[in-house]
C-alpha cells in the first residue's frame, strides 16, 4: 500500500513501514511541515518557549518509554530507528530552547 495524501486519513496504517516511509517522503507533507515550522519560528520567543517546554517534556518521556521498550529488542528492530529519530527531535527542541534563551 502507498500513501495517498488525498486519501482517507483513517486508512493510514502506521504499522506498515512502506506507508510510513511514503508519508515521510511525500512532498506535500514535507512542505506542510516546513510551512508550520516557519510560522512557529515567526512567533515571539516567549510564545515559542511556552510551547516548546511542554513539548520537550513529552518528547523526553516518549523517548524514555521507547528506550525501555526496545532495550531487549534485536538490533534490526525498526523501533530502534524511531528511537534515534526521537533522540534527534529531543536534541533539536533543546537546541531551539537554548537559542531562544540566549537571544532573550
Amino acid at each position: 500500500m502507498t500513501y495517498d495524501p488525498d486519501g482517507d486519513p483513517a486508512a493510514f496504517d502506521p504499522g506498515e513501514s512502506d506507508v510510513v516511509d511514503a508519508w515521510l517522503n511525500d512532498p506535500v507533507v514535507n512542505g506542510l511541515h516546513e510551512d508550520l515550522g516557519r510560522q512557529f519560528r515567526a512567533l515571539p520567543p516567549e510564545q515559542q518557549l511556552a510551547k516548546l517546554l511542554p513539548e520537550l517534556e513529552n518528547a523526553q518521556g516518549l523517548y524514555a518509554h521507547l528506550a525501555g521498550t526496545v532495550a531487549e529488542a534485536p538490533a534490526d528492530d525498526p523501533r530502534r530507528f524511531l528511537l534515534i529519530t526521537l533522540g534527534d527531535q529531543v536534541e533539536s527542541i533543546r537546541a531551539r530552547i537554548n537559542e531562544l534563551g540566549s537571544s532573550a
